[in-house]
């Protein structure tokens, strides 16, 4: 697999999860090291993909019209 589409992957992986992604399960998934995938991340966040680092890993930063949280007919607000 070639950098290129390995970033579409995780890309496409992050986009179907809810929940944070770990930086070694994804290395893992895709055969390469930790310290690739951060670049790949890196590499992606330069092309306004909007992923966010928690402590458990990586998440695609979505905003609440798209994520679907909705609670009594409104949109539910973080705070």
């Amino acid at each position: 697999m070639d950098t290129e589409n390995r970033r579409y992957q995780i890309l496409k992986l992050l986009e179907d999860q809810h929940k944070p992604v770990s930086g070694t399960v994804l290395s893992k998934l895709f055969g390469v090291s930790r310290q690739v995938v951060v670049q790949d991340i890196a590499l992606l966040r330069a092309e306004n993909k909007e992923i966010l680092s928690t402590n458990k890993g990586y998440i695609l930063f979505k905003p609440l019209e798209e994520s679907g949280i909705i609670k009594r007919g409104k949109l539910c607000t973080l705070r």
